[in-house]
């Protein structure tokens, strides 16, 4: 029997274009909504918690540069309902110029979380540079345009 190791990644990394937005800071980048890659994991996996999590957290501040270090483990559970691990880690500057950035813990644990999940393959599109490409976006904006218009046909019921 031959497995396919790349299943997961190959039914997750497409991203609807709907759901980034364009960032004009550090050379600017394609950011994506945190709360659609949330949908798209428990649509795979069930729901947070049950299927998927993230459990062991830690957070570390530096208090002299003003930074902050998160650091998780993100785990999943797959389709044989066997549960794997990730390690995941970001960090971000809490206070700058004295001021304190009061969303700074879920910044931190927002931003690991997405790169633990772009390691399954989550958004895979973005993360390889691919919205850099404007007729792949256009492919991609067509491509969902058409399955929302599809899938509005299916509401309507003839009574």
């Amino acid at each position: 029997m031959s497995k396919n190791n790349m299943a997961l990644w190959n039914s997750v990394c497409e991203t609807d274009p709907q759901y980034t937005k364009q960032v004009n800071q550090r050379g600017g980048f394609t950011a994506i909504g945190a709360q659609s890659q949330l949908r798209k994991a428990t649509e795979v996996f069930g729901a947070m918690g049950t299927g998927w999590g993230v459990k062991t957290e830690h957070i570390e501040k530096w208090d002299d540069v003003g930074l902050v270090i998160y650091q998780a483990t993100l785990w999943y559970m797959d389709s044989d309902k066997e549960q794997h691990y990730i390690p995941i880690h970001s960090s971000i500057r809490y206070q700058v110029n004295g001021r304190v950035d009061d969303d700074f813990f879920k910044k931190v644990a927002t931003d690991a979380l997405t790169k633990g999940l772009s390691k399954l393959g989550f958004n895979a599109d973005v993360f390889m540079g691919m919205f850099d490409d404007n007729k792949y976006v256009n492919n991609l904006n067509k491509k969902y345009n058409k399955k929302k218009d599809d899938d509005k046909k299916k509401e309507v019921v003839d009574i």
